[in-house]
């Protein structure tokens, strides 16, 4: 392997990561709002 192939899998690896990262807060954040909905739909349900 030559320099240039290291850097560029290091490159693609660092990419990866933080792609996954920013992926997996998205998707902490959806499913913060979806279950915050569910409770209060339930609590509307309740409250009726």
């Amino acid at each position: 392997m030559e320099a240039n192939d290291i850097k560029l899998i290091a490159l693609n690896g660092t990419v990866g990561v933080v792609t996954m990262t920013n992926l997996e807060v998205w998707l902490k954040v959806i499913l913060l709002i979806v279950t915050i909905g569910y409770t209060l739909s339930k609590w509307i349900k309740i409250k009726k």
